[in-house]
């Protein structure tokens, strides 16, 4: 089993992601999930979510990736994605954000160890937070996640 790492220090899958090809052929074959094509990645991927203006993919190596566009191109917006590989706190929040449609995909993220403690940020909920200026009252934004731990709602000992 390899070594529990934290939000801050993840960067790979936990866990091994064998399975990953043959889930996501799985995915695209039933129609759950539609097959993205990125001409710079020749792995299997499929569209985790999106939203205007933005698309987010997950490979069968899992690696996620961004890509964005301009609106005002919206007719030729797949001649003018950019995309770009995201790593550490960033790509642990699209797999949370990914799993919530595909449960799986919570196979990709890092268990929880003993030492961790609650997210100050999001108070533990995984979801962003908008703080007043002393911190007292908060207006939790559902759907969106927690930049500081990446939707986990927990994070490794301070140093």
């Amino acid at each position: 089993m390899p070594p529990i790492r934290y939000a801050s220090e993840v960067t790979e899958p936990e866990q091994s992601t064998a399975w990953l090809p043959a889930w996501i052929a799985e995915q695209i074959a039933t129609g759950a999930a539609q097959r993205a094509r990125l001409s710079s990645v020749g792995e299997d991927a499929i569209h985790l979510c999106g939203s205007v203006g933005v698309d987010i993919v997950l490979t069968s190596t899992s690696a996620v990736y961004v890509g964005e566009y301009d609106l005002e191109t919206f007719e030729s917006a797949a001649r003018s994605i950019q995309w770009r590989q995201v790593a550490g706190v960033e790509r642990l929040g699209w797999i949370v954000l990914g799993a919530r449609r595909f449960s799986a995909l919570r196979a990709l993220l890092p268990r929880r160890s003993r030492t961790s403690i609650s997210c100050a940020s999001c108070r533990g909920s995984g979801d962003w937070h908008m703080f007043s200026q002393d911190r007292k009252e908060a207006l939790r934004v559902r759907g969106m996640i927690c930049k500081t731990c990446g939707g986990l709602g927990w994070q490794g000992p301070t140093a």
